[in-house]
Formats: C-alpha cells, sequence, structure tokens
C-alpha cells in the first residue's frame, strides 16, 4: 500500500500509537509535532490524508485546517480531526473549517483504521458531484428548475439524488408526485458516520424515472434535529451512491445550508429577466463569495418569464450577465404559458412536454452541467 498519511500530534505516546496501527495495515507515516510543522509537511511531502489533532501548541487544529483549505496544492487533502473536544460545537467548527471527518479521543485502533478506510473509500468514490441552485429571491423557479434538471440527468443514464433540506412541506416531493420518506428521521436518530449507505439508500424515495428523493420532514416536537456536523457527514455517505447530488436551497441559506453550499461543485443562481434581475444575481453572487464559494463554481440560469429572450437574443444576454456578474450562464428556460398550463402538478414539463421549448432549454442546462 502506497497511501501516505500525516499525523499531527503534539503527544507523543498518542502519536507512537498512531502510527504503530497505521503502519500495521501497510499505510507510510509522517508525523509532525506542531500546526507550522505539520503545514509545511503537508505542502512539500503530499499526503494522501491528515489526521489532526486540535489541542496544538501555538497554532491550533483548527486554524491549521482553515489555512490548509485556503492553499491550492492542499485545498482537496482529506482532514479527520482527532480530539478530546467532544462538544457538538467544536465538531461544526472543525466542520466549518473544513475537516471532512471528526474523532473524539480516546478512539481505538480499530475504529481509526476503520475511518481511515472509509475516507480513502469515499474519496476514491468521490466522482460524484454536488450542484446547488439557490434562487435570487422567492418564487422564481428554483425548485421546477432543480427538479426538472434532476430528471433530465436521470434520463441521461446518471444516478441521481434529489436533496430538500428544507425541512418544511417538500415541494420536490409534490412535485414529483411522492411522499417523503419518515424513516429517515429514525435513520438520522444515530450518529451520521455509523450509517451505512445501504441503510441510506433504502430510506431514499426512487421516482419512476430513477430519481430518489431526500426529504427531511419537519421535526415534531422532541425530535432530534440534524446538525451541520449531520449535513456535512450525509453528503459524505451521499456521494458513495450516487453520480449528482442535487441540492434546491432557499435563500438566504441557513446555517445547515451554509454546509452543503461548501461541499458544491457547483452552485447555480436562479434568476428571473425583469428589471433588477442583474443586480439581485451580483448580489447574490457577492453573498455567496462571502460564504466561501469562489467566482469559478458558480453559473446562472435565466427564467425568461416575459418570452422576451427572442428579441433580446441569448449570445448578447451571455456576454451581459458574464462580464457584469462575472457568472457563467448556463441556459436561459422560457416560461411558455401553454406549456405550463398542460403540466400536470405532479409531473415535470421535462415529462409532460418534452417536445416544448421549455424541455429543450432545461436539457440544455442539463448538458452544461455535466461539461
Amino acid at each position: 500500500m502506497d497511501k501516505k498519511i500525516l499525523v499531527i500530534e503534539d503527544d507523543q505516546i498518542a502519536s507512537r500509537l498512531i502510527e504503530y496501527a497505521l503502519s500495521k495495515k501497510g499505510y507510510r507515516v509522517l508525523t509532525a509535532k506542531n500546526g507550522l510543522e505539520g503545514i509545511n509537511k503537508a505542502r512539500n511531502e503530499k499526503p494522501d490524508l491528515l489526521i489532526l489533532d486540535i489541542m496544538l501548541p501555538g497554532m491550533d487544529g483548527f486554524e491549521v485546517c482553515h489555512r490548509l483549505r485556503g492553499e491550492p496544492q492542499t485545498a482537496q487533502l482529506p482532514i479527520i480531526m482527532l480530539s478530546g473536544k467532544a462538544q457538538e460545537i467544536d465538531k461544526t467548527t472543525g466542520m466549518k473549517v473544513g475537516a471532512d471527518d471528526y474523532i473524539t479521543k480516546p478512539a481505538s485502533p480499530r475504529e481509526l483504521i476503520k475511518r481511515v478506510e472509509g475516507m480513502f473509500a469515499r474519496k476514491a468514490a468521490a466522482k460524484s458531484k454536488i450542484i446547488a441552485f439557490i434562487g435570487t429571491k422567492e418564487r422564481v423557479g428554483t425548485t421546477t428548475t432543480a427538479v426538472n434538471v434532476a430528471v433530465t440527468l436521470a434520463q441521461r443514464g446518471k444516478r441521481v439524488i434529489i436533496a430538500d433540506l428544507s425541512q418544511e412541506d417538500s415541494k420536490i416531493s409534490e412535485q414529483l408526485g411522492l411522499k417523503p420518506e419518515l424513516d429517515i428521521i429514525g435513520l438520522l436518530t444515530n450518529p451520521v458516520d455509523a450509517i451505512e449507505p445501504k441503510d441510506l439508500e433504502a430510506s431514499l424515495v426512487v421516482h419512476h424515472t430513477g430519481v430518489r428523493v431526500l426529504a427531511l420532514p419537519k421535526p415534531q416536537e422532541g425530535d432530534k434535529k440534524p446538525s451541520p456536523t449531520d449535513i456535512n457527514l450525509l453528503f459524505e455517505r451521499l456521494r458513495e451512491v450516487t453520480d449528482y447530488i442535487i441540492v434546491d436551497l432557499p435563500s438566504p441559506p441557513s446555517a445547515s445550508d451554509k454546509v452543503a453550499l461548501s461541499k458544491c461543485d457547483l452552485v447555480i443562481i436562479v434568476t428571473d429577466f425583469k428589471t433588477g434581475a442583474l443586480l439581485e444575481l451580483k448580489s447574490t453572487s457577492a453573498l455567496l463569495n462571502k460564504l466561501g464559494i469562489r467566482q469559478e463554481r458558480l453559473g446562472a440560469v435565466v427564467i425568461d418569464r416575459g418570452a422576451t429572450m427572442p428579441e433580446v437574443g441569448f449570445s448578447n444576454m451571455k456576454p451581459l450577465i458574464e462580464l457584469n456578474a462575472k457568472v457563467s450562464l448556463l441556459g436561459v428556460i422560457p416560461y411558455e404559458l401553454k406549456a405550463s398550463l398542460e403540466v400536470e402538478p405532479t409531473n415535470p414539463v421535462i415529462l409532460s412536454n418534452p417536445d416544448s421549448p421549455m424541455a429543450w432549454s432545461i436539457r440544455e442546462v442539463a448538458r452544461n452541467i455535466s461539461n
């Protein structure tokens, strides 16, 4: 086995125990006693995975993780935090600064190896993409766009999960004519990192197109609400069993939404074609930048409700948006009254009216996402 693991741990006994356990499994182990030494080794040695203690002399593990995530050469380095801090706020902080997993001390060698092997397995399977849709305002067509794109990707032979994290009435399930699977709440009463992928898959509702829906129904009084840490780990688990995760997010995003956004490969801003739309697009883009979403991970879809795009011309709209909002335009979807009236409430336009300009535009958006 040629996997190289860097361990940043100031406790020499703990460091040696970790090194021994990993070496027995065939991993090459590097060690560092403090954050600065660890950062330099991460840059120069290019490890395949980092095990990072939080309580370090000088620079703590949170700061180390934050700095590594901010550098291109270490931004994608898998990081497992190992700490005696067991409070939920500590786990949440770890995930917010970019950790992929969090283990509370004392951790047995078996548990440590299980997490390391699980991390490598997920990274090997993590060719899946997470695509979030977020509107510049309410009722701009975000959910409808996300649902139709999900169905289109499924029609192209892709495994697709569409996630509704609102914990309110599921608009996604409603548009697909499905009932949310209540068992997901019972499943999440267990630690998310202990959930087997097969059990998670079994809790998803399957549409006849093959699209699977993850809906978190509004918790009843006394129910455990998924934390940002849970959401982070949930997405890591979902990556193992799909090609695309489509996420429908409200604007502005909540704390859990921010964690989901940090995992996204692409965030698509949905806006309309009305006065002030360009300003709204720029404002939403700026908000996402503040949340750590880089400009190159942003895209835009314009909903043309006034059917004026033929007059303006897509070729004119594209440079206008990309030069002013600095966001790549992935498509313009014309809103057709006739096609919309023919759509059944539980049947997306891509299925009910597949030859309409709306459907063709949605397919173009899906193609651009795939590319």
